[in-house]
């Protein structure tokens, strides 16, 4: 029976063994768990604090967008505001200067109902008779004229607006330079109605066939229509309409025109002066 002691003696070796093995195995389990776990935590905690950090980047970029989108659109309210402020300046003085125009309109008045080749022809031989349109020429002074804040209104207000003001005063001036040549008794018409038809049937061209009936007298009651078509251009403006591509291709051939016959009876004039 002395094998009895020796199974005995294996088998609590074994069991030693087999609970050593366990032991060791749930050390290192233990070990690497909390190893890990410290790992864990200080990622966590590293992540955490990377988090903050970024929230708070973020919220200072943030804070200097808001700023800087605050400042640019308070720029613009006030850029916007000064701009329709010199509009609104503009339209007055573009108006201003229409009416300053009204002593060249009245002449306008009084030369459409005139026969302008019988009053040249008496006017060249009868001094009296100049002196007719000398009166009526006196209350119209070239000086008096805001052209010259018409000019600083030009960039403010629309091309048609701009257009349909150098037509209205290339029209009236025309009216004042045949005037003047009836006041030095000129007996030859030295200006040049036929740029004029030419400039209103194009700031008017449905009112082409009025034109061809009454001639040169019908430009004095195609002023008022004229007027008309300033103030709806200044009202387009004050409301902050913009320019379409046909509008604008309409008051470069005004102005073209208006231009040609500016310059038409400026050289009449100083020839006429030269002759004198």
């Amino acid at each position: 029976m002395d094998w009895i002691p020796a199974i005995s003696t294996t088998s609590l070796l074994a069991l030693v063994l087999w609970l050593g093995r366990n032991l060791i195995i749930t050390r290192l389990t233990n070990s690497v768990r909390h190893e890990y776990d410290e790992k864990l935590e200080t990622l966590k905690a590293k992540f955490k604090k990377s988090e903050e950090l970024f929230k708070a980047e973020l919220h200072t970029k943030e804070s200097q967008i808001d700023a800087l989108r605050s400042g640019a659109l308070s720029g613009i309210v006030s850029r916007q505001a000064a701009l329709y402020e010199r509009r609104l300046r503009a339209v007055e003085q573009l108006w201003g200067a229409v009416i300053s125009l009204a002593p060249a309109k009245g002449i306008a008045s009084f030369m459409a109902n005139l026969k302008y080749d019988v009053a040249a022809g008496e006017a060249a031989k009868n001094p009296r008779f100049r002196e007719i349109f000398k009166a009526m020429g006196s209350g119209f002074d070239v000086g008096k004229l805001q052209t010259t804040d018409a000019s600083k209104a030009r960039p403010f207000v629309s091309p048609l607006a701009w257009a349909y003001y150098s037509a209205y005063q290339s029209i009236v001036m025309h009216a004042v330079f045949r005037n003047m040549l009836l006041q030095g008794g000129v007996d030859k018409d030295l200006s040049n109605t036929e740029e004029v038809t030419k400039l209103v049937k194009v700031v008017l061209p449905h009112q082409e066939a009025y034109i061809e009936k009454w001639g040169s007298s019908a430009f004095y009651y195609l002023l008022e229509e004229l007027e008309s078509k300033i103030l709806f251009e200044i009202d387009s403006i004050l409301q902050g309409k913009q320019s379409d591509t046909e509008s604008i291709e309409k008051a470069a051939q005004i102005l073209r025109e208006s231009d040609r016959l500016m310059e038409s009876d400026a050289a009449s004039k100083h020839g006429l002066e030269i002759d004198q």
